[in-house]
């Protein structure tokens, strides 16, 4: 009696036992029931992973967008200072010297003004987008640039290599630098979600591009000092590969904030020309260099973005406020002299390494439809 009391306790305690490890436990099968839910929170959404056009929204999308931005951006270039204040005229030494001109990093860079258009459209191909962009930028800097005392003297940096000019260069120096920057960029364009908050639009494509430089310096003025001009064209224009994505990173009501990057690389052309006659025609150069060279490019920009959909949601706009960083290396391929080009002697060197550098706001207007 006592031994089958023992055998009835034992098998309860084993159906037990395997009624709760069977909660647990991982069907075998897609046909066996899913095991019960062991935890009382709810669970998160998601995953949100999908393919999207950025006209999903509108109730009659025609799958084509455009956009026009205004630019104000500043333009910076390596290797442009083209003078040096001296303190100390009246001796070979240069004393209290201070470089001055296009490269110095100063608050009196001008903001110069742009625009960059575009449009696009969604190909009945997984959502791709195909759009152009056309951005043109005028830069026109203008520097002068005086003697600090009235011993002082100005030390060219774009005439031929010579002493402290005592006697030679008057004690006023003026610089103009204009830019001519147009881009046009051809991309093929994937929007993604990857989450309900964060959107990701890799792009690749084609970019053509010419930047026409022209770069003068006029030293001369006053008392014994010769009037005396160097010119100089540095004209570029390239066509290459062009890679990037953009992200947008949803904060609701219509706002987001987004970050874009981008880099291209170039295959192009340099047209440098360069004159300058010194006074009396003692000596000067009218020269021309013309070469290929790959130049590679660099852009990012940070900002803030609203959109709203209207009439119905057949249209929706758009307006977006940055900050861009354009980098162009190597641009500035100019000969600057060093040697005095008495009796022949010239000597010379590129100023190569010098990077154009554009940076500022953009405001844009898209439309979608």
């Amino acid at each position: 009696m006592h031994f089958n009391w023992n055998k009835r306790v034992l098998a309860s305690s084993f159906a037990v036992l395997s009624m709760a490890t069977s909660l647990y436990a991982i069907p075998k099968g897609p046909c066996e029931p899913k095991a019960p839910e062991v935890c009382c929170e709810e669970p998160k959404p998601g995953p949100f992973g999908f393919s999207y056009p950025m006209d999903m929204g509108l109730t009659c999308p025609r799958d084509f967008y455009v956009h026009v931005d205004g630019l104000a951006f500043q333009a910076k270039q390596d290797g442009m200072a083209f003078v040096i204040q001296d303190s100390n005229g009246s001796s070979a030494d240069i004393l209290y010297g201070q470089v001055n001109g296009f490269s110095d990093d100063h608050s009196d860079w001008d903001y110069n003004p742009g625009m960059r258009f575009g449009m696009g459209f969604f190909v009945d191909h997984d959502a791709w987008a195909l759009d152009f962009n056309w951005t043109w930028l005028n830069v026109s800097n203008y520097k002068h640039i005086n003697s600090t005392t009235s011993g002082g003297d100005l030390i060219p940096l774009w005439l031929f290599g010579r002493d402290t000019p005592t006697n030679e260069l008057s004690q006023r120096s003026s610089a103009v630098w204009t830019v001519d920057y147009n881009t046009i960029d051809i991309r093929l364009v994937k929007p993604y979600h990857v989450s309900r908050y964060f959107i990701m639009k890799p792009h690749f494509g084609v970019r053509g591009g010419w930047i026409d430089q022209h770069f003068s310096v006029d030293y001369g003025g006053t008392g014994t000092g010769q009037r005396t001009i160097h010119h100089g064209d540095n004209d570029f224009w390239g066509i290459g590969a062009r890679a990037g994505v953009d992200t947008d990173w949803i904060l609701g009501k219509g706002w987001c904030l987004f970050g874009n990057v981008a880099a291209s690389m170039l295959a192009g052309k340099f047209d440098v020309k360069q004159n300058m006659l010194l006074p009396g025609n003692a000596d000067g150069f009218d020269i021309r260099n013309e070469y290929f060279q790959n130049t590679p490019n660099l852009e990012i920009a940070l900002g803030l973005g609203w959109g709203k959909y209207f009439n119905k949601n057949k249209y929706h706009v758009g307006l977006r406020a940055a900050y861009e960083f354009h980098e162009w290396f190597d641009q500035l391929n100019m000969l600057k002299f060093f040697g005095t080009g008495l009796n022949g002697a010239y000597s010379a060197d590129t100023v190569s390494r010098g990077n154009l550098s554009l940076n500022g706001f953009s405001l844009q207007l898209q439309l979608d439809i």
